[in-house]
């Protein structure tokens, strides 16, 4: 489940993170960054990066293993810790 939360933050927070290295762009380039910069950056990276989430669950969600058996927990036998799966 953390692998999945950290993939889909990644995914979510790319936009952010292109913004920030244009910011640092437009330090350097200050007359074409106002040709591209717009007052509605922040709501577009936002649509963006849930179109990217949306995207990565459709993904990850298709091409995951089906597994339709019952699920059989963890247990503890002669000492060791036996692995849940599904069967």
């Amino acid at each position: 489940m953390g692998r999945i939360v950290f993939e889909l933050s990644g995914f979510f927070l790319l936009p952010f993170i292109c913004y920030a290295a244009f910011l640092v762009w437009q330090q350097k380039h200050p007359a074409a960054a106002k040709k591209i910069l717009t007052a509605k950056a922040l709501q577009i990276q936002s649509l963006i990066g849930l179109a990217f989430v949306v995207a990565a669950l459709l993904f990850f969600g298709l091409s995951d293993e089906k597994h339709t058996g019952p699920y059989s927990p963890a247990i503890f036998k002669d000492g060791k810790l036996i692995q849940g799966k599904v069967e």
